[in-house]
């Protein structure tokens, strides 16, 4: 059988396929921009189904509970934000690496607000209430800074005998923290980077060798300028 064949025998369930993902992607789209214009409050099945122009029967049949498009929300923005990273980003230095990724994460949530400030209400919602959260927890980024702490310590840059998953979970629990208080609105864009750089660079002062201690005092100290600032003092980071 000819592949032309093939291609038009399978071609109605890949019709099917397309359309239905056609369709999630839609939904998706109608969920940022609730959120973007309303927040967290404005995204109800009911409000979600006149945007999308679908019944709620259907968005529960794509996606499930709002809880579950809530997550797809963030898995989706957490894969296009990692697609975003600047290409000339390298690894060969694990510790430079980190602060890459945590600078560019915290830069991307910045420039879009409109949906990264709902989605941690969301988590911290969630939170607050003891319900499972409706936003994925932390577990993708502590598994890519494990693996980075992994390598440095491989390669001799950090002196620790802690699990490097441990080391991640800290780090993470320091960014968190920072993005809950920018989700709240009680620091700005740059405090909210420097803070979470802070975070990252004093957990590496206490792991690194002798040779890059100074280095990261350095930087500490450059940031600790930044936070001296009054919180609400500016807008984005510089």
């Amino acid at each position: 059988m000819s592949q032309e064949a093939t291609d038009e025998r399978q071609s109605p369930i890949g019709l099917r396929e397309r359309n239905i993902e056609l369709r999630r992607q839609k939904i998706l789209e109608a969920a940022r921009g609730l959120l973007s214009r309303g927040g967290l409050g404005a995204l109800s099945m009911r409000k979600l189904a006149e945007e999308a122009s679908l019944s709620v029967n259907t968005l529960y049949n794509l996606w499930g509970t709002r809880e579950e498009i809530l997550k797809a929300l963030t898995l989706d923005a957490r894969d296009k934000m990692e697609a975003t990273l600047p290409k000339d980003t390298s690894t060969d230095d694990p510790l430079d690496y980190c602060r890459s990724l945590v600078r560019h994460t915290v830069r991307e949530m910045c420039r879009q607000s409109e949906l990264f400030r709902p989605m941690i209400l969301a988590w911290l919602e969630g939170e607050i209430a003891g319900h499972p959260s409706p936003v994925e927890h932390m577990a993708h980024s502590i598994g890519i800074l494990s693996q980075v702490i992994r390598t440095a310590r491989k390669r001799g840059l950090l002196e620790s005998t802690l699990s490097p998953e441990q080391v991640a979970w800290q780090i993470q629990h320091g960014a968190q923290f920072a993005q809950v208080q920018w989700a709240l609105g009680r620091i700005d864009d740059a405090h909210f980077e420097a803070r979470a750089l802070y975070g990252l660079n004093l957990a590496f002062l206490g792991l690194v060798n002798e040779e890059r201690r100074p280095e990261i005092q350095a930087k500490l100290k450059g940031l600790e300028r930044k936070l001296r600032m009054s919180p609400m003092s500016e807008e984005g980071t510089s």
